[in-house]
Protein backbone atom coordinates (compact mmCIF):
# COMPACT_ATOMS: atom_id res chain seq x y z
CA UNK A 1 0.00 0.00 0.00
CA UNK A 2 3.11 2.38 0.33
CA UNK A 3 2.49 3.58 -3.31
CA UNK A 4 -1.24 5.00 -2.44
CA UNK A 5 -1.70 8.42 -1.42
CA UNK A 6 -4.83 9.84 0.47
CA UNK A 7 -5.84 13.75 0.93
CA UNK A 8 -8.23 13.76 4.26
CA UNK A 9 -10.43 17.18 4.35
CA UNK A 10 -12.44 17.17 7.58
CA UNK A 11 -13.18 19.89 9.93
CA UNK A 12 -13.93 17.31 12.66
CA UNK A 13 -10.40 17.14 13.80
CA UNK A 14 -11.10 14.34 15.87
CA UNK A 15 -12.65 12.03 13.38
CA UNK A 16 -9.67 13.23 10.87
CA UNK A 17 -7.11 12.46 13.20
CA UNK A 18 -8.91 8.57 13.82
CA UNK A 19 -9.12 8.26 10.02
CA UNK A 20 -5.02 9.68 9.33
CA UNK A 21 -3.67 7.11 12.05
CA UNK A 22 -6.12 3.82 10.06
CA UNK A 23 -4.12 5.00 6.62
CA UNK A 24 -0.83 5.31 7.97
CA UNK A 25 -1.08 1.85 10.00
CA UNK A 26 -1.49 0.36 6.38
CA UNK A 27 1.52 2.16 4.53
CA UNK A 28 -0.83 5.32 3.19
CA UNK A 29 1.27 8.15 2.63
CA UNK A 30 -0.57 11.54 3.91
CA UNK A 31 -0.45 14.70 1.79
CA UNK A 32 -1.51 17.95 4.10
CA UNK A 33 -4.44 19.87 3.49
CA UNK A 34 -3.36 23.92 2.38
CA UNK A 35 -6.06 25.62 3.97
CA UNK A 36 -7.46 28.32 1.09
CA UNK A 37 -6.38 26.13 -1.67
CA UNK A 38 -8.36 24.75 -4.62
CA UNK A 39 -8.59 21.00 -3.53
CA UNK A 40 -9.06 20.08 -6.80
CA UNK A 41 -5.69 21.22 -7.94
CA UNK A 42 -3.65 19.84 -4.31
CA UNK A 43 -5.26 16.35 -5.30
CA UNK A 44 -3.81 16.47 -8.85
CA UNK A 45 -0.84 18.20 -8.14
CA UNK A 46 0.19 16.06 -5.17
CA UNK A 47 -1.06 12.66 -6.83
CA UNK A 48 -3.57 11.87 -4.04
CA UNK A 49 -5.45 8.15 -5.12
CA UNK A 50 -8.53 8.57 -2.54
CA UNK A 51 -9.65 11.43 -0.95
CA UNK A 52 -11.67 11.18 2.46
CA UNK A 53 -13.87 14.06 2.78
CA UNK A 54 -15.82 15.08 6.20
CA UNK A 55 -19.64 16.97 5.90
CA UNK A 56 -18.03 19.87 6.70
CA UNK A 57 -14.52 20.72 5.23
CA UNK A 58 -12.60 23.29 4.71
CA UNK A 59 -15.18 25.64 6.19
CA UNK A 60 -17.19 24.47 3.18
CA UNK A 61 -20.53 21.98 2.43
CA UNK A 62 -18.02 18.44 2.11
CA UNK A 63 -21.25 17.63 -0.69
CA UNK A 64 -19.90 20.17 -2.78
CA UNK A 65 -16.14 19.34 -2.63
CA UNK A 66 -17.20 15.72 -3.34
CA UNK A 67 -19.16 16.94 -6.45
CA UNK A 68 -15.93 19.13 -7.10
CA UNK A 69 -13.27 16.11 -6.66
CA UNK A 70 -15.37 13.82 -8.93
CA UNK A 71 -16.41 16.41 -11.89
CA UNK A 72 -12.33 17.44 -12.32
CA UNK A 73 -9.93 14.66 -10.62
CA UNK A 74 -9.67 10.63 -10.98
CA UNK A 75 -9.24 10.47 -7.40
CA UNK A 76 -11.63 7.72 -5.45
CA UNK A 77 -13.39 9.57 -2.48
CA UNK A 78 -15.46 8.72 0.74
CA UNK A 79 -17.54 10.59 2.66
CA UNK A 80 -17.54 10.49 6.41
CA UNK A 81 -20.78 12.16 8.32
CA UNK A 82 -22.38 11.59 11.86
CA UNK A 83 -25.63 10.99 9.82
CA UNK A 84 -26.67 7.19 9.06
CA UNK A 85 -30.07 8.69 6.88
CA UNK A 86 -30.44 7.02 3.99
CA UNK A 87 -30.96 10.45 2.51
CA UNK A 88 -27.83 11.54 3.54
CA UNK A 89 -26.07 8.94 1.82
CA UNK A 90 -27.95 8.57 -1.61
CA UNK A 91 -27.01 12.56 -2.15
CA UNK A 92 -23.35 11.58 -1.74
CA UNK A 93 -23.48 8.66 -3.57
CA UNK A 94 -25.76 10.72 -6.14
CA UNK A 95 -22.65 13.36 -6.02
CA UNK A 96 -20.14 11.12 -7.06
CA UNK A 97 -19.01 9.66 -3.63
CA UNK A 98 -17.16 6.22 -3.85
CA UNK A 99 -18.58 5.03 -0.19
CA UNK A 100 -20.02 6.86 2.17
CA UNK A 101 -19.58 5.79 6.29
CA UNK A 102 -21.11 6.80 9.38
CA UNK A 103 -18.42 8.22 12.08
CA UNK A 104 -16.29 7.08 14.02
CA UNK A 105 -15.35 4.35 11.47
CA UNK A 106 -14.00 1.20 12.44
CA UNK A 107 -10.10 0.95 11.25
CA UNK A 108 -10.61 -2.67 9.08
CA UNK A 109 -13.18 -2.02 7.84
CA UNK A 110 -12.23 1.66 6.49
CA UNK A 111 -9.43 0.18 4.89
CA UNK A 112 -10.85 -2.74 3.28
CA UNK A 113 -13.32 -0.37 1.41
CA UNK A 114 -10.80 2.30 0.09
CA UNK A 115 -8.68 -0.80 -1.33
CA UNK A 116 -11.83 -1.85 -3.24
CA UNK A 117 -12.32 1.62 -3.91
CA UNK A 118 -8.93 1.97 -5.29
CA UNK A 119 -9.31 -1.58 -7.06
CA UNK A 120 -11.70 0.13 -9.38
CA UNK A 121 -10.30 3.58 -9.95
CA UNK A 122 -6.36 2.87 -9.78
CA UNK A 123 -7.29 0.88 -13.27
CA UNK A 124 -10.23 3.20 -14.72
CA UNK A 125 -8.55 5.82 -17.23
CA UNK A 126 -9.44 9.07 -16.67
CA UNK A 127 -11.07 11.34 -19.32
CA UNK A 128 -9.33 13.62 -20.50
CA UNK A 129 -9.64 16.72 -18.70
CA UNK A 130 -8.76 14.11 -16.02
CA UNK A 131 -12.28 13.71 -13.94
CA UNK A 132 -14.01 10.35 -13.84
CA UNK A 133 -17.79 10.19 -15.17
CA UNK A 134 -20.47 11.21 -12.74
CA UNK A 135 -22.55 7.35 -12.03
CA UNK A 136 -25.65 6.03 -13.52
CA UNK A 137 -27.29 7.09 -10.45
CA UNK A 138 -26.69 11.25 -10.69
CA UNK A 139 -30.01 11.57 -11.95
CA UNK A 140 -32.85 8.85 -10.88
CA UNK A 141 -35.45 7.54 -13.71
CA UNK A 142 -38.64 6.09 -12.23
CA UNK A 143 -40.15 5.56 -15.90
CA UNK A 144 -40.97 9.10 -16.59
CA UNK A 145 -40.21 10.50 -13.20
CA UNK A 146 -36.96 11.98 -12.86
CA UNK A 147 -35.04 13.06 -9.89
CA UNK A 148 -32.11 14.99 -9.38
CA UNK A 149 -30.90 14.26 -5.75
CA UNK A 150 -27.86 17.06 -6.26
CA UNK A 151 -29.79 19.96 -7.85
CA UNK A 152 -33.13 18.57 -5.35
CA UNK A 153 -35.42 18.45 -9.11
CA UNK A 154 -38.39 17.00 -9.93
CA UNK A 155 -40.02 16.34 -13.35
CA UNK A 156 -42.76 14.28 -14.71
CA UNK A 157 -42.31 13.74 -18.92
CA UNK A 158 -40.73 17.00 -18.36
CA UNK A 159 -42.79 19.02 -16.36
CA UNK A 160 -40.90 20.29 -13.83
CA UNK A 161 -42.41 19.60 -10.26
CA UNK A 162 -42.38 22.01 -6.66
CA UNK A 163 -41.38 20.01 -4.09
CA UNK A 164 -41.65 21.05 -0.20
CA UNK A 165 -38.04 19.72 1.34
CA UNK A 166 -40.01 16.72 3.23
CA UNK A 167 -41.96 16.12 0.04
CA UNK A 168 -39.20 15.52 -1.76
CA UNK A 169 -36.92 13.74 1.07
CA UNK A 170 -40.05 10.95 1.33
CA UNK A 171 -39.98 10.83 -2.58
CA UNK A 172 -36.41 10.22 -2.88
CA UNK A 173 -36.18 7.19 -0.14
CA UNK A 174 -39.62 5.60 -2.25
CA UNK A 175 -37.37 6.04 -5.25
CA UNK A 176 -34.58 4.33 -3.93
CA UNK A 177 -36.39 1.23 -3.74
CA UNK A 178 -38.23 1.36 -6.29
CA UNK A 179 -41.59 -1.85 -6.75
CA UNK A 180 -40.50 -2.51 -3.13
CA UNK A 181 -43.20 -1.50 -0.14
CA UNK A 182 -41.80 0.41 2.56
CA UNK A 183 -43.28 0.88 5.70
CA UNK A 184 -44.22 4.66 7.65
CA UNK A 185 -41.66 3.52 10.40
CA UNK A 186 -38.98 2.89 7.75
CA UNK A 187 -39.82 5.92 5.82
CA UNK A 188 -39.88 8.09 8.91
CA UNK A 189 -36.03 6.60 9.68
CA UNK A 190 -34.86 6.99 6.35
CA UNK A 191 -35.98 11.00 6.34
CA UNK A 192 -34.77 12.01 9.78
CA UNK A 193 -33.41 9.11 11.38
CA UNK A 194 -34.70 6.93 13.80
CA UNK A 195 -36.69 8.49 16.86
CA UNK A 196 -37.65 11.88 14.69
CA UNK A 197 -41.07 13.11 16.38
CA UNK A 198 -43.13 12.17 12.78
CA UNK A 199 -46.43 10.58 12.91
CA UNK A 200 -47.86 8.36 10.54
CA UNK A 201 -50.48 10.67 9.81
CA UNK A 202 -47.85 13.07 8.36
CA UNK A 203 -46.39 10.08 6.25
CA UNK A 204 -49.85 10.04 4.65
CA UNK A 205 -50.66 13.77 3.89
CA UNK A 206 -47.19 13.82 2.47
CA UNK A 207 -47.66 10.88 0.03
CA UNK A 208 -51.04 12.34 -0.54
CA UNK A 209 -49.18 15.29 -1.75
CA UNK A 210 -47.34 13.88 -3.90
CA UNK A 211 -49.81 11.81 -5.70
CA UNK A 212 -51.24 14.89 -6.34
CA UNK A 213 -48.54 17.35 -7.42
CA UNK A 214 -47.12 14.80 -9.28
CA UNK A 215 -49.48 12.64 -11.49
CA UNK A 216 -53.26 13.42 -13.41
CA UNK A 217 -56.42 11.88 -11.27
CA UNK A 218 -55.99 7.92 -10.38
CA UNK A 219 -52.94 7.99 -11.84
CA UNK A 220 -50.67 9.06 -8.44
CA UNK A 221 -52.91 5.74 -6.70
CA UNK A 222 -51.67 3.41 -9.35
CA UNK A 223 -47.88 5.39 -9.37
CA UNK A 224 -47.46 5.42 -5.98
CA UNK A 225 -49.22 2.67 -4.59
CA UNK A 226 -50.97 1.90 -0.95
CA UNK A 227 -49.58 -1.90 0.33
CA UNK A 228 -52.80 -1.90 2.95
CA UNK A 229 -51.03 -3.11 6.38
CA UNK A 230 -48.28 -2.65 4.56
CA UNK A 231 -46.97 1.01 3.92
CA UNK A 232 -46.23 2.83 0.37
CA UNK A 233 -44.17 2.00 -2.95
CA UNK A 234 -43.42 3.41 -5.85
CA UNK A 235 -44.70 1.11 -9.02
CA UNK A 236 -42.08 1.27 -11.73
CA UNK A 237 -43.43 -0.03 -15.38
CA UNK A 238 -46.95 0.82 -15.10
Amino acid sequence: MTAHTALIIDDDTESATHAADCLRDVGFALVDPVAGSDVVEAVKQDGVNICIVGHRAMSRDGYEIVRDLRERSPAGIVMLNDSSKEIDVVLALEMGADDYMVKPVRPREFCARIRTILRRTVVTPPSADGARPVPDGFLRRVDDLEICGVLRLVSVAGREVSLTDSEFDVLMVLAAQTNRVLSREQIIASVKGEGHAITDRLVDGIISRLRRKLFVGETGFKRIRTVHGRGYMIVEGV
